[in-house]
């Protein structure tokens, strides 16, 4: 655990440091899918601090050759050196860097640092999920009228549609919904307790891969949104025990 805390540390401080700066900037998939220096060498920084303390480390990472296949095998660690880099690309503060351990495709420990924020998530199977040193729990119990949201917008815009009837559906049946950015940082805002409920589609596996154990660990109902949550289905719908069937009943009904 403290090897990919260190990791992420040193990592986010080093965005942190080259936050304002003036940032090459290219475009992977679309427009808004986009990376910069800084993510790859926030990248470099993590897999050398990694492959320190475990030589024998295999990585599935944001910024490599594009397989999100997830090897299943010991030590395998997936990594978002920063994940909200839009964000991170206009000077929003609100992106952070998450790294899983994975053994045999089980999520065994996790990381998400946020930098501008100085917030260390981290949690070990079994173990908790932790802020700062200090055990976090949400205890929210919202009934769906009364919760508080947050989604994201897919990269792939064959799924903008059923992501706005989504939307548009549950704006008008909760409290309100957010769009922030980062799907690591959400989830661990959900395992916090400032939402009840994320949900989002499109996704690859280092998007979710620290925040769903995180989540898990302090009491967050995690799925898909027809079955177990799925590193590699790109589907995601966490909650409080509260509201999270009938949140995965209605992003159902949409899909129809």
């Amino acid at each position: 655990m403290k090897s990919i805390c260190e990791a992420a540390k040193r990592a986010g401080d080093f965005a942190k440091e080259r936050f304002e700066r003036e940032h090459r900037i290219d475009i992977k998939t679309r427009v808004s899918d986009v990376v910069t220096e800084v993510d790859v060498e926030c990248q470099k920084i993590i897999v050398d601090t990694i492959l320190k303390h475990f030589p024998e480390a295999k990585f599935v990472l944001e910024e490599g050759d594009g397989d999100t296949k997830i090897p299943n095998a010991e030590c395998i660690f997936v990594v978002d050196p920063i994940d909200g880099t839009l964000n991170y690309a206009h000077s929003f503060p609100y992106f952070a860097v998450s790294i899983a351990r994975l053994d045999y495709l089980q999520i065994t420990e996790a990381t998400v640092y946020l930098p501008m924020t100085n917030e260390m998530f981290y949690a070990k199977k079994g173990s908790g999920a932790f802020l700062n040193g200090t055990q976090i729990f949400n205890r929210n119990r919202p009934s769906l009228d009364k919760s508080f949201l947050v989604t994201g917008w897919p990269y792939d815009e064959s799924l903008f549609d059923w992501t706005l009837k989504t939307i548009e559906r549950l704006s008008k049946i909760t409290q309100e919904i957010r769009i922030l950015g980062s799907s690591a940082a959400e989830l661990c805002y959900l395992a916090s307790g400032k939402f009840d409920g994320y949900w989002e589609v499109g996704l690859k596996p280092w998007d979710t891969a620290g925040g769903v154990l995180i989540a898990r660990e302090a009491g967050i109902t995690v799925t898909g949104l027809e079955d177990d949550y799925d590193l590699e289905s790109g589907e995601i719908v966490a909650a409080v025990p509260s509201i999270h069937e009938r949140l995965m009943e209605i992003l159902r009904e949409i899909k129809k």
